[in-house]
């Protein structure tokens, strides 16, 4: 992974920490789905279904 995937990674971790801290609670759920996706988009197993 390079520095530019890794920074694309961190910009949006930082969005979705802030929407989930300080967001109503339809924004802290919707959070946590993207969130689980991209978590789920870079587990080994996971990728090749997805």
């Amino acid at each position: 992974m390079s520095s530019a995937d890794m920074q694309k990674l961190a910009i949006a971790g930082a969005i979705l920490f802030a929407a989930y801290k300080f967001g109503p609670g339809w924004a802290k759920a919707g959070a946590m789905a993207v969130a689980a996706g991209i978590v789920a988009k870079r587990v080994p197993y996971v990728q090749d279904v997805l």
